[in-house]
C-alpha cells in the first residue's frame, strides 16, 4: 500500500461505565495508530461521557437495541468513512489491545478479508463457564461444517474486518451477522477467514449480560438464523469485490 491503512476500532458497549475508560485508554496506548469509536447501545450509567473522557469518538443509540445492531452501527460509520480495516473489541476488557496488531497483519499481509480471534488456540488463562462452553462448542462444529474449515471459537468477539468485510457488514441485516453466522455469511460470499490465537482476560469489572437463560436460548435463536441465511439463494458482496 502507497499509505498507511485507516484503521478503526469499534467497541459496542451497554451499561459498560465501570469498564469502558480503561479499554479505551488501554487501545489509545497499545494502538496509537488508530481511531477509536464507541458505540454506546442505550447505556444508561454514563457509558458514552465515560468513554468521550478518555478519548473515543461516540456513536449513542437512541434505546438498547443489542450488542449485534450496535456493531453493525460501527461498521456503517467505519463504510462511510472510508477504513481499511475495522477492528472489534469488547468493552468489559477481557481483550487485550496489545495484540491488535496480530489481527491487522494478516489482512494486510495476507489478503484475508476476517481474521477471528480464539480463546482455544493458545495457552490462555480464562476459563469459560460450563454451559456457554457446550454452546462454543456446538457452534464450533456446525460453522466448521458449514465453512469446510476448522474454526475453534466462533463467539469471541475480537475480531478484524477488511474492506470487503465492512461492506457487508454496512449493508447487511445486523441479524445476519451474529456470532457464527456471521462466519457463514462471510465465508459464502466467498470472502477468507483466518483464526489466530488471543489472549482473553476475566472482565475488569461489572456483570456480564449473558445470563444462564440467555445461553440456553442463544442455540436456538442461533439455529434459527443459520436456516434463514441457507434459504437464501446466493451472497454476495455488496458493490462488487474491490
Amino acid at each position: 500500500m502507497n499509505t498507511e491503512p485507516r484503521i478503526l476500532v469499534v467497541i459496542p458497549a451497554f451499561n459498560e461505565s465501570a469498564n469502558v475508560g480503561r479499554v479505551v485508554a488501554e487501545v489509545k496506548k497499545e494502538a496509537p495508530y488508530v481511531d477509536v469509536v464507541l458505540v454506546d447501545d442505550g447505556s444508561t450509567d454514563g457509558t458514552g461521557e465515560v468513554a468521550r473522557a478518555a478519548g473515543a469518538k461516540v456513536l449513542t443509540l437512541p434505546f438498547n437495541l443489542g450488542m449485534f445492531e450496535a456493531v453493525r452501527t460501527g461498521f456503517v460509520y467505519a463504510h462511510r468513512n472510508g477504513y481499511d480495516i475495522t477492528i472489534q473489541v469488547d468493552a468489559d476488557g477481557q481483550h487485550v489491545p496489545a495484540e491488535i496488531g496480530k489481527l491487522v497483519e494478516p489482512v494486510l499481509r495476507e489478503g484475508y478479508d476476517v481474521v477471528v480471534g480464539s480463546r482455544y488456540l493458545g495457552k490462555g488463562e480464562y476459563r469459560t463457564p460450563f454451559l456457554r462452553k457446550c454452546g462454543i462448542v456446538f457452534f464450533a462444529w456446525v460453522t466448521s461444517r458449514m465453512l469446510r474449515q476448522r474454526i475453534t471459537d466462533t463467539t469471541c468477539g475480537f475480531r478484524s474486518y477488511g474492506k470487503r468485510a465492512i461492506r457487508m457488514f454496512a449493508t447487511y441485516d445486523s441479524t445476519e451477522f451474529r456470532d457464527s453466522v456471521g462466519l457463514v455469511v462471510i465465508g459464502r460470499a466467498g470472502l477468507k477467514i483466518k483464526e489466530i490465537p488471543v489472549t482473553v482476560r476475566e472482565r475488569i469489572g461489572g456483570r456480564s449480560t449473558i445470563s444462564a437463560v440467555k445461553a440456553l436460548i442463544y442455540p436456538f435463536d442461533f439455529l434459527l438464523s443459520l436456516v434463514a441465511v441457507l434459504a437464501r439463494k446466493r451472497l454476495a458482496v455488496p458493490g462488487g469485490d474491490a
